[in-house]
């Protein structure tokens, strides 16, 4: 037995099973100690009731300082603002300071487009957060039980996940801790009574119209009855063991990720802003790896996994492929993963001013429409903007024999054409599936888009290449080749010369 433990023993506790098994935890797990600022959620129910004495009979020993936090759902015709002032009148009796809030939770739900349930545990752990920022509390404990843990077993394998979701609710993840999570609901309420300990009962937890609550009123009764008495401790047994798995896979998949990433973070190095590595290298590991570096990236550009589904890490691995089109996928708002050629990049849409050029490139063209009609005429003798391109032309009419002229320099950002082989207007448009041209130095047609394919030019760049053309003929493929049939020659009298500059 720790000093720790001792300690607290000597607060009144020793003698209760209950309460044994909740310090054991809180011990294995480190969940609090001695001086910490503690937030507790109070609802009002058996849990949170049972955790709020739990913690005031501790907070002597540890020298604790003690907040609680009461959400009024607005709900049960009346009953959640009934329970509110249950709240208020525990944490007086106890001297914790509670800080109150009061939200149309159905209202908010219904605008957001989630479930009650989903959207009442967003906005307490949105003010959990918010309020323990706020007043420095470096711990916040919530009342999450052994049974809660049974039912999210049974709800994320009904819904489809693997170890790391089967393993359960975390006894500790960020500020959240749950001394409760090895404490069975029943032997909580067992205490409560007999310690005369009044709490509050939400009867829509006896209702079967939510899924957790068809699980915890339906499905484990009829396993309890029909099969084994002690599938629960089997269940919990089952979901450590897929716990220490999940850590494993967990720290090896963040090794592997910072092994083949290359990392940026934002200009004060506090926010990871992107994450690029290469299609071969995540296609080396096992399919599971592979799931667990997603993961591990989102976590990285996100700080949290909240709300990450299998969904999101199956279509982000469906886009590791080499070769093809470029892709995009958008696991959440303010992430974005793109493929572009061999590479993978997670991008925090916070930071897009700090984005590589390739990237920047990719937004742009996804946004880019195209030039409609027949094209944009060029008027030559002028130096004009390129709608859709982002660039400026210069175009004139040049004598073959001028000084520092090399017209053989027909790539690039600049072109030299025999003025007398173009018939106008010269135009200017986006590429079309069909386009081709005859690229200088070769005699045989060539389709535009065989010409990018072999050139490497990502699908998502097409876009933003400028095809000149005259009344008959594309005569330049912009910063990349003109058309051996406009070459300048030794016949050639009058050269037509464009230069394409960045706006």
């Amino acid at each position: 037995m720790s000093l720790k433990m001792k300690e607290i023993y000597k607060s009144g506790f020793a003698g209760h099973k209950t309460v044994v098994g909740v310090l054991r935890t809180i011990e294995c797990f480190n969940m609090i100690r001695r001086g910490d600022k503690v937030l507790i959620s109070i609802s009002g129910g058996p849990d949170s009731t049972f955790l709020a004495h739990l913690l005031y009979l501790m907070k002597p020993a540890l020298d604790l300082e003690l907040y609680g936090f009461c959400l009024d759902h607005m709900t049960r015709e009346g009953e959640s603002a009934e329970d509110t002032l249950f709240v208020d009148k525990l944490c007086r009796e106890l001297g914790i300071k509670l800080f109150k809030r009061k939200i149309d939770v159905k209202k908010w739900c219904s605008s957001n487009k989630l479930s009650f349930q989903e959207g009442a545990r967003k906005i307490r752990r949105r003010e959990l957060l918010e309020i323990s920022g706020k007043k420095d509390i470096g711990k916040i404990a919530v009342g999450h039980n052994a049974d809660d843990n049974i039912e999210t077993f049974f709800m994320r394998l009904m819904r489809g996940t693997g170890a790391k979701g089967l393993s359960g609710i975390r006894p500790v993840s960020g500020k959240f801790v749950r001394p409760l999570i090895n404490t069975f609901r029943k032997d909580i309420t067992t205490y409560l009574d007999d310690k005369k300990i009044p709490y509050c009962v939400d009867r829509t937890n006896l209702e079967n119209i939510y899924f957790r609550n068809r699980i915890r009123n339906i499905l484990i009764p009829f396993i309890e009855k029909n099969f084994t008495k002690s599938f629960k401790y089997n269940v919990l047994r089952s979901m450590n063991i897929l716990g220490d798995e999940d850590k494993f896979l967990k720290q090896y998949a963040w090794t592997r990720l910072l092994d083949m990433a290359s990392i940026k973070r934002d200009r004060a190095g506090k926010y990871t802003v992107l994450i690029k590595f290469s299609v071969p290298d995540i296609k080396k590991e096992t399919a599971a790896v592979q799931r667990r570096i997603v993961l591990a990236a989102l976590e990285m550009i996100r700080g949290t996994l909240e709300d990450i589904k299998f969904k999101n890490v199956d279509d982000i691995l469906s886009i590791c492929i080499m070769g093809g089109e470029s892709k995009s996928v958008q696991p959440e708002e303010k992430v974005r993963v793109f493929k572009i050629g061999g590479f993978i990049y997670f991008v925090n849409l916070d930071y897009k001013d700090v984005l590589p050029r390739e990237l920047e490139l990719f937004l742009k063209g996804s946004k880019n429409t195209d030039i409609k009609g027949r094209g944009t005429q060029i008027k030559i003798g002028a130096r004009m903007k390129l709608g859709g391109f982002n660039m400026e032309i210069l175009s004139e009419l040049l004598k073959p024999g001028g000084v520092g002229l090399k017209f053989e320099r027909s790539e690039g950002d600049e072109a030299f054409i025999d003025y007398a082989k173009i018939k106008p207007p010269l135009k200017v448009r986006k590429w079309r599936r069909g386009d081709r041209f005859y690229p200088l130095g070769m005699k045989e047609e060539k389709k535009l888009q065989d010409f990018f394919t072999d050139n490497k030019v990502p699908v998502h760049l097409r876009k933003l290449i400028p095809v000149f053309t005259d009344s008959e003929k594309i005569i330049w493929l912009g910063k990349y080749r003109v058309d051996n049939r406009v070459k300048i020659t030794e016949d050639t009298s009058k050269v037509l010369h464009l230069k394409l500059f960045k706006k």
